[in-house]
């Protein structure tokens, strides 16, 4: 079982028009970022208010050819290689959820983890050619129109699996 650094986040929630950054590695920069964004889809008739997930420069994602990243559960394994039609990939800023409001004002969600509970956003970081994963534990919820932010973990061993939740 590889050492493990974790980083709480204290159920930090992030309601729209905030932000909350993650500095998994603790080494006083940021590696991911949650933030809100308002978009209007004037092709689609809708205003979207959208909850996204960034990663700076270091920081890659497992996406997949749509630009989403795997929602994981407990015990699951994050490797270094690519998994499951997923490939690691910098510069991602990836849609959790959004709330629409189409022309006709009828309100609904999308997105992967608008009914999120305790799962896990996975992310690896990028040192000096070695690489560390790790998890982010989320929540959302779409009745208080809010992500909450659990806790992070990072492996502190490079190019060793971690497991989601341990």
């Amino acid at each position: 079982m590889p050492a493990i650094r974790y980083t709480e986040l204290y159920n930090r929630t992030v309601v729209f028009g905030q932000q909350a950054s993650v500095d998994a590695d603790g080494n006083g920069t940021n590696d991911l970022v949650f933030k809100t964004s308002l978009v209007g889809d004037p092709i689609h008739k809708e205003d979207k208010r959208q909850w996204r997930v960034q990663v700076y420069a270091a920081t890659r994602f497992p996406v997949n050819p749509d630009d989403h990243i795997p929602v994981m559960s407990q015990k699951q394994q994050i490797g270094v290689a690519d998994f499951n039609g997923y490939h690691w990939s910098e510069g991602v800023a990836a849609l959790l959820a959004e709330k629409v409001t189409n022309e006709e004002d009828q309100v609904f969600w999308r997105g992967d983890w608008r009914d999120a509970d305790h799962l896990f956003v996975p992310f690896m970081i990028v040192q000096n050619s070695r690489i560390y994963t790790g998890w982010v534990e989320v929540s959302f919820s779409t009745n208080q129109e809010q992500l909450i932010l659990h806790r992070a973990a990072l492996s502190q061993k490079e190019n060793q699996a971690i497991e989601t939740g341990s």
